[in-house]
């Protein structure tokens, strides 16, 4: 069976890994800090912004957590009785709607566009005094254009756990918000089994951040959590940083072949055109029905296939029809396996596989 998804690890040396083990310290440390340095040196400082900071936290989620619950204690909100309202999209997971909860506020979903992404303009319209926040998923490694969003007066949470290291319509993905998130989830750009990072170019926030994370030692009765990473999991993060760029070029030449391949298929099936900043975390076609007997054909053939999204978020709240596009979008998607460590073999497999399901349900 060849996996939807595969961590990439093949530049990890084990010398340095030795070393950490015998050095007596494997929580947060010196290892860490030269993650959150690294990382935002090369994915988010430009002139225009001035630099950014990141705290490596324990995973994607706890990122988005802890990024609300700083600006929640930065940004009262009007009424006095809540941090607010989190405006979100209607397709992704299940990890947004935790860290919204998990600070008090609303979640306010938002339809979507024909390929997923939120749909900014509709996202802009349900901005109110009350939004604590425009919490934006770049879906699938598709920049999001958050032109309409820009020039409001509401901070933008870039969520970048499936794209960055990009440039997409309004310049580096990630540095153009208020603050961003990462995932460090085994199945990420970069994969440290768990982990995320946060970062923000303000500074207020950033010690906000840092101060809800170093939760011990202190005198004081504020609410605080163990949030960190450790030292162990930023030293698998460091070699993949280095890689990064050729990572995301593997990549896009998997889906340029992908693309050729199923050019003949297109008058059925929806093919995904190559796009500025793409990093191609997911290739994901849209078959002309929902897609469950694709993906059993394909398994059944010994690829891997699934739906990118477990479900859409309107479902949790029982709003089911309220989105039809994210909806029909969620419906019809199919993710193929899609990593630099797919072998042009595995990837021909790949091709022939969706050709001959393509035989049998078209």
């Amino acid at each position: 069976m060849i996996p939807h998804s595969r961590p990439t690890l093949d530049d990890f040396d084990l010398s340095v890994a030795g070393e950490l083990l015998t050095s007596g310290r494997l929580a947060r440390g010196q290892v860490c800090e030269r993650l959150e340095s690294l990382f935002c040196g090369r994915f988010l400082d430009s002139e225009d912004r001035g630099p950014w900071r990141a705290r490596a936290v324990s995973s994607g989620t706890t990122a988005l957590h802890v990024g609300l619950w700083a600006l929640s204690n930065l940004r009262s909100a009007p009424s006095g009785t809540c941090p607010g309202e989190v405006v979100t999209t209607a397709l992704g997971c299940n990890a947004l709607i935790h860290a919204i909860h998990a600070v008090g506020a609303r979640p306010v979903l938002v339809d979507t566009l024909p390929d997923g992404n939120p749909d900014a303009e509709k996202a802009a319209e349900r901005v109110t005094s009350e939004t604590l926040a425009v919490l934006a998923p770049h879906l699938y490694g598709n920049p999001v254009d958050l032109s309409p969003l820009l020039s409001l007066d509401a901070p933008i949470f870039e969520d970048c756990a499936q794209c960055f290291g990009t440039d997409g319509p309004n310049g580096r993905v990630g540095a153009r918000g208020a603050l961003m998130m990462t995932s460090f989830y085994a199945t990420k750009l970069i994969c440290t089994g768990q982990g995320g990072l946060v970062a923000t170019d303000d500074s207020e926030l950033i010690e906000e951040i840092r101060d809800l994370c170093e939760y011990d030692h202190r005198e004081d009765a504020k609410a605080r959590w163990n949030m960190n990473l450790s030292d162990w999991c930023a030293q698998l993060a460091l070699p993949q940083l280095q890689s990064h760029a050729e990572n995301l070029q593997q990549r896009r030449q998997i889906a340029g072949r992908y693309t050729e391949a199923f050019a003949d298929l297109r008058e059925k099936l929806e093919v995904p055109e190559p796009c500025p900043g793409h990093v191609w975390y997911r290739y994901v076609l849209l078959t002309p029905e929902a897609s469950e007997a694709w993906i059993e054909d394909l398994v059944s053939q010994g690829i891997e296939t699934k739906r990118p999204v477990y479900a859409p978020l309107q479902r949790t709240f029982g709003l089911s029809g309220r989105f039809p596009v994210a909806e029909d979008h969620w419906r019809r998607s199919l993710s193929l396996p899609i990593y630099p460590t797919l072998t042009e073999g595995e990837q021909e497999q790949v091709i022939e596989a969706v050709k001959r399901a393509a035989g049998r349900l078209l």
